[in-house]
């Protein structure tokens, strides 16, 4: 009889194995493991898309925070208006995945100090008035003036808007006049008399400043189409940035968007959602959302608070039906645990 070995071991008459021996497993017991963990998984899943969209929305709105309140810092400590702007994404103009600090220029009065404006008002259509202004006394650098900047002359009164871009001895300006302002310079029958040379200063819109931008995460975007404040709601918009400047007291001193300033005189909401819903469907908004989050400036004192969507008590359907009622807690400046 051959003696055993390691490689040929005995085994038993009947043919079972040898005791000691483990058995391998089969196929179907195989298959019926996988099929197990696949149904937990199913199960959990959704779960986890539900905490991972709630942690991203989270760290989204708590950068969008700081962000802002570090912008607010620095218009406190150098004195000078400091702000954020907020960048449209170039293939969806309604939402924004980056943030950049800015800062505003001091006023230019011109490249010397008897630089100086005389104005005429060249027409008057639908409540809005064209006012040239030819320059003198050195006139103004091009470079540094650029259409939407804003114009004071003589140290008072309104504010016109440059309506093109400047040359250095003229500027085109408009001004809304429908809630009466009355314009002391001759129209365009006087052309041959324009107004008396005028000191004249440029407030020049923000510019970036050497601070690291913010890019939210992957997914999380500020929806444009439902910030805003209680009467005016930011919108695509034409593609231009959405600026908020804070004043060096503290406060919300201005907005611009669209080409067009802003009173900070209410509440701005800005909405934190997911990407994939902008553009709003129906009934699927981002305001409706409950793992979305509003992010809120107090005109007031600056102050920026981080609040859930909610509803207000009478709503009895847990889903916002409303801007407003989406607003409910951030309005009641009710902010959000551990932010």
């Amino acid at each position: 009889m051959r003696p055993s070995s390691p490689n040929h071991p005995i085994r038993p008459a009947n043919g079972a194995a040898a005791p000691g021996l483990s058995r391998g497993v089969t196929l179907i017991e195989m298959l019926v493991v996988v099929a197990i963990l696949m149904l937990l998984l199913g199960v959990a899943l959704p779960s986890m898309q539900g905490t991972m969209d709630d942690r991203r929305s989270r760290e989204a709105a708590r950068a969008v925070n700081v962000y802002c309140g570090s912008a607010r810092g620095v218009a406190m400590g150098t004195g000078r208006p400091c702000g954020v702007m907020i960048r449209r994404m170039d293939n969806e103009r309604g939402c924004s995945m980056v943030l950049e600090q800015v800062e505003v220029p001091p006023p230019y009065a011109g490249e010397s100090i008897d630089a100086r404006a005389q104005l005429t008002c060249v027409n008057i259509e639908g409540g809005v008035a064209t006012v040239q202004a030819g320059l003198s006394g050195g006139g103004i650098n091009p470079d540094l003036v650029h259409k939407g900047d804003r114009v004071r002359f003589n140290h008072q009164g309104p504010l016109y808007t440059i309506a093109g871009q400047p040359s250095a001895n003229a500027m085109t300006l408009v001004i809304d006049i429908r809630d009466g302002q009355m314009l002391p310079w001759p129209t365009v029958a006087d052309v041959d008399a324009p107004s008396e040379p005028v000191p004249f200063e440029i407030h020049r819109q923000p510019t970036k400043s050497f601070a690291d931008p913010l890019e939210l995460p992957t997914g999380a975007v500020i929806d444009l189409e439902a910030s805003g404040t209680d009467d005016h709601v930011i919108g695509p918009g034409n593609g231009e940035p959405v600026y908020i400047l804070f004043s060096p007291n503290g406060s919300v001193d201005r907005v611009y968007h669209d080409g067009h300033l802003h009173p900070a005189t209410e509440t701005i909401f800005l909405l934190i959602g997911k990407r994939e819903k902008v553009p709003a469907v129906a009934g699927e908004e981002n305001f409706r959302d409950m793992t979305s989050l509003w992010v809120a400036l107090n005109p007031r004192t600056g102050l920026v608070t981080t609040s859930n969507v909610g509803t207000k008590p009478t709503n009895t359907t847990g889903i916002p039906g409303d801007l407003a009622d989406s607003r409910y807690y951030a309005i009641n400046a009710e902010s959000a645990g551990g932010r």
